[in-house]
């Protein structure tokens, strides 16, 4: 097994150099100071093309290649950055029968992974539960209604205090879904956005310090991306920071936080679409 591992080593270690050195570093910004970043190539890459959450300890990371009606769940070592399990084609199959073929964003939430879950020639959105240990499906999928998940659910975030997941359609969102984790995923309201006007291209969120912050990919200011900042008692949406990412071909994914020290790191998955996937760690001023 030793020798496979080294002989894969060697393969992957000069595309990953390539891919260090085509691809731009990010820029600071005011409201966001690049820190680090580790790349992923090859079924690594495709293992966490989508959402990314934390239990302090592991990365949990989700990916889908959807015309190959692939999906991936992931498994990263955090003091050692190394990927060390992978599930392929995790989905129940009560998903597979009915067409899901994408998994989107995660999050962690008392020793247990939620997952969003959409395609099909219905959207079929879902929230499908795992287990931690073995990225395996527990059982339990929870439907939502596909007038209102009409192009998906991309993403959601649990609040650690609270146990209310929040999610919403990918664009032209005008509504975030509150749902309580701990009664069989009842809707607790429906919570208008105000501040930005309408939601869009929303690829991930986590809360931190009771706040919940949203990873957004659009064009609108060429190569900042933006990490908006929702006040759940309110619905107030406001731009928390920009991250430079000096590229055009990069598309930001999911997100999550780390506590180092007492300090929030933002770590964030930006996808290079000819090479791999990037995990970035960002220091950002206004949670310091």
């Amino acid at each position: 097994m030793m020798f496979f591992q080294k002989i894969r080593t060697l393969f992957l270690l000069p595309i990953i150099l390539l891919t260090l050195a085509t691809t731009p570093k990010p820029v600071d910004t005011d409201t966001a100071r690049f820190v680090s970043q580790k790349v992923f190539v090859m079924e690594q890459a495709l293992a966490m093309g989508q959402g990314i959450t934390t239990d302090g300890t592991y990365f949990y990371t989700a990916g889908a290649a959807t015309g190959l009606h692939v999906t991936y769940l992931g498994k990263i070592e955090i003091a050692s950055m190394t990927m060390v399990a992978k599930h392929l084609n995790p989905l129940p199959e009560v998903c597979k029968a009915r067409g899901n073929n994408h998994i989107g964003g995660i999050s962690c939430y008392h020793g247990k992974i939620y997952a969003s879950v959409e395609g099909g020639d219905v959207c079929h959105a879902c929230i499908v539960v795992y287990d931690p240990e073995t990225l395996t499906a527990t059982g339990e999928v929870y439907d939502l209604p596909n007038d209102v998940f009409d192009d998906g659910v991309p993403w959601l975030a649990v609040d650690p205090d609270t146990g209310y997941l929040y999610a919403s359609r990918w664009d032209h969102a005008e509504t975030v879904y509150v749902y309580d984790v701990n009664d069989d995923m009842s809707l607790v309201k429906a919570l208008p956005v105000t501040g930005v006007g309408e939601l869009h291209r929303i690829q991930g969120g986590e809360f931190c310090n009771g706040a919940l912050y949203l990873s957004q990919d659009t064009k609108d200011n060429g190569t900042v991306k933006q990490l908006l900042k929702l006040d759940v008692a309110t619905g107030e949406v406001t731009v928390a920071a920009g991250r430079d990412v000096n590229s055009d071909n990069m598309e930001a994914e999911g997100m999550t936080f780390l506590l180092k020290d007492g300090t929030p790191s933002l770590y964030v998955l930006d996808y290079n679409k000819a090479v791999g996937i990037f995990l970035r760690e960002y220091q950002l001023p206004a949670l310091n």
